[in-house]
C-alpha cells in the first residue's frame, strides 16, 4: 500500500508539472505573472509567460502593452500581430536568444526600443539557436546593435522580413560569430537607416552567407552593406543603398564575394562599391553619384 501511494503521488506530480505549461499563452497590459497565462487570466510580461509555455509554443499579445525584456531558451513564437506589443529595454538588452542549436524562434509584430536615460545595448542578441526569424519587428534606440549574432559554434539561420532597424548608435544588423560559429542571413523588404555604424556588417571567422532583397539601406554613417574578411559570400538584389558613408564593401583585407543585381547604389559619401574582395555586378545595377569608387571588380553582362 505504501509503495502504491508513493507511485500515485509521483504520477500526480509529473502530471501537474506537464499541465503547468500550455502550448499557447497570453500576455496583457493589465495581466499578472502569477496567473496561468491563459486567455482569461493572462500574464503581464514575456518573461512571466515563457516559463509557462511549452516548447514549441506560442505567446500571444492580448492587447497593447509593454511586456518587458526576455531571454528565450527554447523553441517558441512570440506573436503580437494585430495589436501593439513592445519591449522597452533601457540600459539592457531587449531580447536574448540562448537556446539549443536545434531550436527555432519566431518574433512577430513586436516593437523593441532601448530608449531611456541609459540606452539599451542590443535589440536582439542571438547567442545560440537553430534559427531565429523576425517578421514585422521594429528595433530602435540601442547603443550597440539592432540585431547581432554572437554564437561561437554551429550555423544559425537568421531571417529578417519587413522589419525596421533605425537610430542604433552602432550597427543595424551584425554577424559577429566567433570560433566555428556562422550565420546564414536573409534580409528582405526591410528598412535599415540612420544608424551610427554600418547598416549590415558580416564579420564572422567561419564563412557565412548573406542575401539581402528589396530593402532600403540608407543614411548609415558607416557602410551600407559590408563583409569584412574571409571567404564569405553575399547576394544583393533589388535594394536601394543610398547616402551611407560607403555603399557596398567586399573585404577589409580578405577575399569575400558579393554578387549584385538590380541595386541602386547612389549618393554614398566615400565610395559606391569598394573592397579587397570580389564584387560581381550585373549591368542592371545603378552605381552612380558616389564619392570615390563607382566600379565593381568584375562587371557582368546580361540581366537587363
Amino acid at each position: 500500500m505504501k509503495r502504491f501511494l508513493i507511485a500515485a503521488i509521483l504520477l500526480i506530480g509529473i502530471s501537474t508539472a506537464a499541465n503547468a505549461q500550455a502550448t499557447r499563452t497570453w500576455v496583457s497590459g493589465v495581466g499578472d505573472d502569477v496567473n496561468p497565462c491563459s486567455r482569461t487570466a493572462p500574464c503581464k510580461t514575456f518573461a512571466g509567460a515563457i516559463s509557462k509555455t511549452a516548447s514549441p509554443g506560442i505567446i500571444n499579445c492580448l492587447d497593447p502593452g509593454g511586456f518587458g525584456a526576455v531571454t528565450i531558451t527554447k523553441s517558441i513564437t512570440i506573436d503580437c500581430t494585430g495589436t501593439y506589443g513592445s519591449v522597452l529595454a533601457s540600459g539592457t538588452q531587449g531580447i536574448v536568444v540562448n537556446a539549443l542549436a536545434t531550436d527555432k524562434i519566431v518574433l512577430r509584430g513586436i516593437d523593441i526600443n532601448g530608449a531611456g536615460t541609459t540606452l539599451g545595448t542590443n535589440g536582439v542578441n542571438i547567442i545560440q539557436a537553430g534559427s531565429v526569424s523576425l517578421y514585422d519587428v521594429n528595433i530602435a534606440n540601442f547603443s550597440s546593435r539592432g540585431i547581432v549574432a554572437t554564437n561561437t559554434s554551429n550555423t544559425i539561420g537568421v531571417f529578417v522580413h519587413h522589419c525596421e532597424i533605425l537610430n542604433i548608435n552602432g550597427i543595424g544588423i551584425a554577424a559577429l560569430s566567433t570560433g566555428t560559429g556562422a550565420v546564414n542571413l536573409t534580409v528582405s523588404n526591410s528598412h535599415i537607416s540612420t544608424n551610427g555604424g554600418d547598416g549590415i556588417d558580416i564579420a564572422t571567422a567561419t564563412p557565412t552567407t548573406a542575401a539581402v532583397y528589396d530593402s532600403v539601406i540608407t543614411k548609415n554613417s558607416g557602410v551600407g552593406f559590408q563583409i569584412e574578411s574571409g571567404t564569405s559570400t553575399a547576394v544583393l538584389e533589388g535594394n536601394i543603398i543610398n547616402a551611407n558613408g560607403t555603399g557596398v564593401r567586399a573585404g577589409l583585407g580578405g577575399s569575400p564575394t558579393i554578387r549584385m543585381s538590380r541595386n541602386s547604389v547612389t549618393n554614398n559619401t566615400a565610395n559606391g562599391v569598394t573592397g579587397t574582395g570580389v564584387t560581381k555586378c550585373f549591368s542592371n545595377n545603378v552605381i552612380d553619384g558616389n564619392g570615390g569608387s563607382n566600379a565593381c571588380s568584375q562587371p557582368l553582362q546580361g540581366q537587363q
